[in-house]
């Protein structure tokens, strides 16, 4: 039988972590959550998600900060990281990609598209 997935979601909206846990753990997926940056990495301490969706707006650490850091990291950099804003114009994009982000979530969003979003991605990538 296969290991379940993992997601890690760091976003200091409450709401926003409360729903994408729910749709994410309803599709059979192990989550583990975050309120801000510095809490991101306490969790990658724990362990290497498959996927990490991180706000780029939070107290302490910001998204991009949290994203630079996991993409040059030997033990993190391999997990896919999607990047959430409301602000999500051209030179935030290119910035954002720069830095290492896979994809990017424009927010608002549906949860499920974040769920459709995720698991197609990690379907096309080789796992590790």
């Amino acid at each position: 039988m296969p290991s379940r997935k993992s997601l890690l979601v760091a976003d200091d909206s409450r709401a926003m972590v409360d729903a994408l846990a729910t749709t994410f753990e309803a599709a059979g997926w192990d989550v583990v959550t975050a309120a801000d940056g510095e809490e991101v990495f306490r969790r990658l301490a724990e362990g290497r998600p498959d996927a990490l969706l991180i706000d780029v707006y939070m107290p302490r650490l910001n998204g991009a900060d949290v994203c630079r850091v996991v993409k040059s990291h030997p033990q993190w950099k391999k997990s896919f990281l999607v990047l959430m804003s409301s602000r999500l114009g051209d030179a935030e994009q290119e910035m954002y990609r720069r830095i290492g982000a896979d994809q990017l979530l424009k927010k608002p969003f549906e949860t499920a598209a974040a769920l459709e979003l995720v698991e197609a991605a990690l379907r096309a990538r080789p796992r590790s």
